[in-house]
């Protein structure tokens, strides 16, 4: 379960780093067309609605299997365990919010317009990945 758990947080940060830093940046820039765009973000979204639940899975499994030996507040491996969970709950609701802002502006506004508008919501959840990243590396 811990690689499980490791490897879906892993690929769901980075794909949210990935939308952040290279995806929505060609998209506003006129790179991707309709189509491409349309696609990775649709894939991007699907990953973002099934990997909370994996996670939310093989951490609960992890938790019962001991992993947290303390009270939750009354360790730091508990604090950190906590923050992880507020920093999933963010990054959940942030990716899910820009991919349906980015998609929901392609039709009537074009790629780049739809991109520009998606693109703070975007970078916020890339730092929320990032900070998850380096929470968990602490961890």
């Amino acid at each position: 379960m811990d690689i499980l758990h490791v490897l879906v947080g892993g690929v769901w940060a980075g794909w949210t780093v990935f939308m952040a830093a290279l995806i929505i940046p060609s998209a506003r820039d006129g790179r991707l067309d309709v189509e491409a765009l349309t696609w990775l973000t649709g894939r991007f979204a699907r990953f973002s609605q099934i990997a909370p639940i994996l996670m939310l899975l093989t951490g609960g499994y992890m938790v019962s299997q001991g992993a947290i030996t303390d009270a939750p507040l009354n360790s730091l491996q508990g604090q950190l365990v906590v923050t992880m969970v507020g920093l999933w709950l963010v990054l959940s609701a942030l990716s899910n919010m820009a991919s349906r802002r980015l998609v929901a502006g392609i039709e009537p506004g074009g790629v780049e317009p739809a991109a520009r508008s998606a693109a703070k919501s975007f970078y916020v959840a890339g730092g929320v990945a990032l900070a998850l990243l380096l929470v968990g590396g602490w961890l």
